[in-house]
């Protein structure tokens, strides 16, 4: 009767036990190869084009593989965020890139054939090398170069009901590393011209941000930063079919989530 209760619980301990403590395991692992991505590593240049595509490629596919093991590893860590229910903005003295309203969230720029294509965030007018912040409590979840995107990062915030994200684009160099807990006005990089903004000099020089619902970039999760963020832009003429030739409203004032 002992030997066979003995098998017994040793059945359950190899099923559920052993599982259970290769996931923590692996996503321990999956947490040291990421902090151990220098940014000096990322911004490495390569003799051999090839070479560094290869790299880079590596890189992406390191930092995306946090996606199915993030919830082991982030929420972990949002347990010791104080929750704190203020949001800030990215940048200081927020103003919309080039005064347009096709670079607010929406419906708001059109394809080559003439149709209508969104804009899945709000694009700042930021120079190279402006001091990009946290928009509120979190923890690191992403630092990424990604084609489009360039070299970004990811924020995940806890609110009472839901967990919600920030996201972070174009950057020229990024001051935090993932799982690193950041509060409200931190300085997480600097703005730049990386990913698909690489040819932009001048007024078209920007921060891309998005507020999301969802971490992963392809899921259309974004919703209208002016939802959270302290500083809100909206359209001059919102009912114009062409965007890019109306101008933008700014209003200030202290947002809080609900």
């Amino acid at each position: 009767m002992i030997i066979k209760l003995y098998h017994f619980f040793y059945c359950i301990f190899i099923i559920v036990c052993i599982p259970i403590m290769g996931v923590h395991a692996q996503s321990n692992d999956n947490f040291k190869k990421l902090q151990e991505i220098s940014l000096d590593k990322i911004h490495q240049k390569k003799s051999n084009s090839k070479t560094s595509q290869r790299q880079n490629q590596q890189e992406i596919s390191v930092n995306d593989s946090i996606f199915k093991l993030f919830d082991v590893d982030i929420d972990l860590t949002l347990g010791e965020i104080s929750l704190d229910m203020s949001w800030g903005d990215p940048v200081k003295n927020p103003q919309i890139r080039c005064n347009k309203a096709s670079n607010l969230y929406g419906p708001v720029r059109h394809n080559a054939n003439g149709s209508i294509r969104w804009h899945r965030g709000f694009d700042y007018y930021a120079s190279k090398g402006t001091p990009v912040y946290s928009v509120g409590n979190g923890v690191v979840s992403l630092v990424q170069k990604h084609p489009d995107y360039g070299l970004c990062v990811l924020i995940t915030h806890k609110r009472p009901k839901k967990i919600y994200y920030s996201f972070y684009a174009h950057l020229s160099s990024v001051s935090v590393k993932y799982g690193e807990k950041v509060q409200k006005g931190k300085v997480i990089g600097k703005s730049g011209t990386t990913g698909n903004a690489y040819n932009l000099t001048d007024q078209e020089e920007h921060l891309h941000f998005e507020y999301r619902t969802s971490p992963k970039h392809g899921d259309r999760k974004q919703e209208n930063p002016n939802a959270i963020l302290k500083t809100k832009f909206y359209s001059a003429d919102p009912k114009n079919k062409w965007q890019s030739n109306v101008g933008v409203v700014k209003k200030g004032g202290q947002s809080l989530f609900e």
